[in-house]
């Protein structure tokens, strides 16, 4: 069992609590949407996760997933509903139309498959 140690403030003892070392990460918008997401509704695992030490690997994690999984599935869709760059030359607002769709449906799989789960 590991000895706790204390320092006083102003007369109170507090616990001298230190997180583990972590290493600097940068996420994309997804691996920023799943540590909001773990903050706002699933605050145990988030502090467990941090106080771990797991957090930014976990974060990493999901984020280097989400970010493949988003690549494939635009490719996948583009392919499906035959969007090409015949079409962008040909009618740019057709395209730009499909594109958004088709990036409003992969973001709404990954959101209920990866992210909020």
């Amino acid at each position: 069992m590991k000895k706790i140690e204390y320092i006083e403030i102003n007369g109170y003892l507090y616990p001298k609590l230190i997180l583990p070392p972590q290493k600097e990460i940068h996420l994309t918008r997804f691996g920023r949407k799943r540590l909001q997401y773990l903050k706002q509704y699933r605050p145990i695992i988030y502090t467990n996760l941090l106080i771990s030490g797991e957090l930014n690997e976990h974060l990493q994690m999901i984020d280097d997933e989400a970010n493949i999984l988003y690549d494939r599935l635009i490719e996948q869709y583009k392919v499906k509903r035959n969007i090409t760059e015949e079409l962008k030359e040909k009618d740019q607002m057709k395209w730009v139309q499909e594109m958004n769709n088709i990036q409003s449906c992969v973001e709404e799989v990954i959101n209920h498959q990866i992210i909020y789960v």
